[in-house]
């Protein structure tokens, strides 16, 4: 899922108290490829990690609560079937096949972000606002120590996702497209599938997502597993 999925189902559905450093964990992992392509993430270090502060700890389960959540959503039975309908549906421009389900992959999660944002006007501000209640120079340090990795510079990254603020405009179809394409490039993928063929695939997407079915499908997993998001 993309960030304000995550938020939602933290905090709206699950009724994980609000808590910036854990928020801002939870949107890391997404962020991190405007950050670095090769400065990784070293997740058995994060699990293994003994958080020295509250910051710290929050910071940690919201990081491990990303990795949680996502493993569930992408085994949702409902999130495979709108990915097999939108491939069969849309016409790929001459895309080779990889990078079409790569595509459709995350034009399914944006465009369950702006599903909310539709039904939503104040959501994006107030993800931001957790966001931004975050010391950055605290951020940026103890993520280094907890995911064992260079994150200088980390806090001008957020800073700049604080104030592009681009989630506003995810009403857009083409504001979602240009966020899909700048998804592609930051992940090397080349050739590009033309702006049409994006287009047509986002505004597929849009039409097939349901919210609903993604809370109650993580619910269910959750259950199952005898588990709840981290907090």
């Amino acid at each position: 899922m993309n960030y304000l999925a995550h938020f939602v189902f933290n905090h709206d559905v699950c009724g994980l108290p609000p808590e910036p450093y854990f928020a801002i964990g939870v949107a890391l992992p997404d962020l991190w490829p405007r950050f670095s392509r090769r400065r990784r993430i070293r997740w058995q270090i994060v699990r293994d990690a003994r958080p020295a502060d509250e910051h710290a700890e929050q910071l940690r389960a919201g990081l491990l609560n990303h990795v949680a959540v996502d493993r569930r959503f992408h085994a949702l039975s409902c999130f495979l079937q709108w990915q097999r309908q939108l491939k069969a549906g849309t016409a790929t421009g001459g895309t080779c096949a990889a990078i079409w389900d790569l595509a459709s992959h995350v034009a399914l999660e944006f465009a369950l972000d702006r599903h909310l944002v539709c039904r939503d006007a104040d959501l994006a501000e107030r993800f931001y606002t957790q966001l931004a209640a975050c010391d950055l120079g605290v951020v940026e340090q103890q993520v280094g120590t907890l995911a064992g990795v260079d994150a200088r510079g980390l806090r001008r990254t957020i800073g700049g996702l604080l104030a592009r603020r681009y989630l506003h405009r995810f009403r857009s179809i083409s504001a979602v497209r240009q966020a899909l394409q700048l998804v592609l490039e930051l992940g090397s993928v080349r050739p590009l599938p033309a702006k049409g063929a994006l287009n047509e695939l986002v505004s597929a997407a849009a039409l097939l997502v349901d919210p609903h079915c993604v809370w109650a499908g993580l619910l269910d997993a959750s259950a199952a597993n005898a588990q709840v998001p981290e907090a």
